[in-house]
């Protein structure tokens, strides 16, 4: 009982972090942004709105601030449309690419466009019809752009974008000096905001057909992958000198107090567990353990929270069925052919797939990063099992193993990918569809898990697997690595058009990458000079 009492502690202990990021809305609002704006006056007054108030298109990007009419009774049943206007500061304009591409694809714009406005240096255009491909395929951000129209498919509603520079053109009588994005939204119709049809944020992955790389663009991925592999490799070694002795030792110990527990209750009379034969072999070999379901709910659960609307609704209890069974396909999937694979290969190599309890720290940590810094879709940490042996595994076998694993995640991921290109399209055009929004969302779920979990699950620390594979061969990890981001920044970040264009979640990953490679080495150097003094003073304690 009291390890299941442990167990519920930290559950609760990595969960409610993650509840308290959970809001009514989907916007990461930073009111102290509009400080200073047109609205930051009387007769103006900012608020949250009501998800049902929200159009899902708009769902796809985080505003900063909402802002109503202070004097104007609000809601429908007052019998007036309800207005309000969205800010959106120090905005990227790969924001307005994708919420113009959610209006196209969710039927609001059939034969218009959500630009119809534009200054992209040479004057202002009026009267013209910009879609999301075309603005994304921008060299550079427009100087303004903005358009206005209606719900195509229900004639209700009406929608008001302004994108200005900050230069050129302002928004919000001027107060900001940075783009940034207005929206003003007239609704006479409530949306189902969190019912169990309507999409989450697993929803905005881009399908393959979004991704257009340019060779500059090309070239800047290619490049900031290797870089970025040689930020993490060395530094993460250093780091890994520094606590990976202490987490070795710690998990001796936990290893010792098991096995002394289960002496003890054998001494009392106890069955215990399952005791290895002379040969190493368990007496008995199963595909799972018996908390793996029960962790592949936990991992779950706090999943379910890279989408700001996860609570008590209808959505929730989808996007955390969803989440469940494509962790499940993912791991299963992966973990059940490498254990083929290594059985054949080495016969006395039995396996057990077994949930990897430490892993729902880099879960949270995957949610959280996504949350705070706003990444669209949220990342999962997908790789929460892992395959345990009876026999000493060597070096090459572990490598192995890795690679296998983890090449078998990024096809299932890829395949997954392909899937969803395929499906979400279709879901989009026949919104409240529940097969169609759940089978895009599965698809979606298993491709960010498998791609998600490669910068993460290699990373050459502790007991993840990038440790096992630095520690056989330094290039052959050198290699997986690069391959990894690449995929990673190929299917989850804006990829940039030119050198010019590097901006948005492409900037804020390298910004995280190089943090921790700064964090590692401190740490490291911080250690060196704790332990040569200790060193020094122990050699001064010493009669010479």
């Amino acid at each position: 009982m009291h390890r299941l009492t442990r167990l519920f502690l930290a559950l609760a202990f990595i969960v409610l972090p993650l509840a308290a990021l959970s809001t009514a809305s989907p916007a990461y609002a930073d009111e102290s942004a509009c400080a200073g704006s047109y609205y930051d006056q009387s007769g103006f007054e900012f608020f949250t709105p009501e998800l049902r108030y929200v159009p899902p298109p708009l769902r796809v990007a985080a505003w900063d601030c909402a802002v109503r009419d202070a004097d104007r009774p609000f809601g429908l049943d007052t019998g007036s449309a309800v207005e309000y206007t969205l800010v959106y500061a120090d905005v990227d304009f790969d924001v307005v690419v994708r919420i113009a591409r959610a209006f196209e694809e969710q039927g609001w714009l059939t034969n218009f466009a959500a630009i119809t406005s534009i200054d992209t240096g040479e004057g202002m255009q009026n009267s013209v019809l910009y879609s999301a491909d075309q603005l994304a395929a921008l060299d550079s951000p427009p100087l303004f752009a903005g358009g206005r129209f209606g719900n195509a498919a229900t004639n209700h509603d009406i929608i008001s974008l302004s994108y200005a520079d900050g230069d050129a053109y302002t928004t919000n009588g001027g107060a900001f000096t940075t783009p940034s994005l207005v929206i003003d939204v007239a609704l006479t119709e409530a949306f189902a905001g969190d019912g169990i049809a309507d999409p989450s944020v697993l929803s905005g992955l881009k399908s393959i057909g979004d991704v257009a790389v340019t060779p500059a663009g090309a070239a800047a991925v290619g490049g900031t992958a290797v870089v970025l592999t040689l930020v993490i490799g060395y530094p993460g070694s250093l780091l890994n000198s520094v606590i990976g002795p202490r987490y070795d030792q710690f998990v001796e110990r936990m290893r010792k107090r098991r096995a002394a527990r289960r002496s003890k209750s054998a001494g009392a009379g106890g069955t215990g567990s399952a005791v290895p034969d002379q040969a190493g072999t368990p007496a008995r070999s199963r595909l799972f353990g018996w908390l793996f379901v029960p962790g592949l709910l936990i991992a779950s659960v706090i999943s379910g929270f890279v989408d700001p609307s996860f609570g008590l609704n209808a959505m929730s209890a989808r996007l955390l069925v969803t989440a469940f069974l494509s962790l499940l396909v993912f791991n299963v999937a992966a973990w059940f052919l490498v254990r083929v694979i290594m059985r054949r290969r080495h016969p006395d190599a039995v396996a057990t797939v077994k949930f990897r309890w430490g892993s729902l720290i880099l879960v949270t940590v995957a949610v959280l990063i996504a949350r705070l810094l706003e990444f669209h879709p949220g990342i999962i940490f997908g790789l929460v099992a892992g395959l345990v042996f009876a026999t000493t595994m060597s070096k090459a076998k572990n490598a192995m193993v890795v690679i296998l694993g983890t090449g078998f995640g990024l096809a299932v991921a890829l395949l997954a990918w392909v899937g969803f290109s395929v499906v979400a399209p279709i879901a989009a055009g026949a919104p409240g569809n529940l097969l169609l929004v759940s089978a895009s969302e599965f698809f979606s779920a298993v491709t960010i898990e498998g791609i998600a979990s490669l910068p993460l699950a290699l990373l050459p620390l502790l007991a993840l697997d990038g440790h096992k594979l630095f520690d056989y061969n330094k290039w052959l990890w050198l290699l997986c690595y690069v391959i990894g981001l690449l995929a990673f920044m190929l299917v989850l970040l804006t990829i940039p058009n030119s050198w010019g264009e590097i901006d948005g979640d492409f900037v804020r990953w390298i910004v995280l990458f190089c943090v921790f490679g700064v964090v590692a080495v401190a740490v490291w150097a911080i250690h060196t000079v704790f332990e040569r003094r200790k060193a020094a003073a122990t050699a001064q304690r010493v009669p010479g």
